[in-house]
């Protein structure tokens, strides 16, 4: 089976599009799914992949320079010694 994501615009039609889809040949069923973009999930979400690019970031650039990172037993280390003073 072979999915397609087609992403509309707020003012298309959603059932026109839908039923189009649904004539075409091959089509097993169709689904919408609709955005919240205030919704906190995607809030998380915009957060999860700033914070891992930055990390990616700082990984590539510490590869550039030649410094070694701290392991995350150091890292969980220094944090447990913040959450103690």
């Amino acid at each position: 089976m072979t999915q397609i994501l087609v992403t509309l615009n707020e003012d298309v039609a959603t059932q026109s599009v839908r039923k189009a889809i649904e004539l075409l040949r091959g089509v097993a069923s169709t689904m919408v799914f609709q955005k919240n973009t205030d919704s906190k999930t995607l809030r998380q979400q915009k957060y999860v992949k700033e914070s891992l690019e930055r990390a990616f970031d700082e990984v590539n650039q510490a590869k550039r320079e030649g410094r070694k990172l701290m392991s995350a037993d150091d890292f969980i280390k220094e944090l447990q010694g913040e959450q103690t003073v």
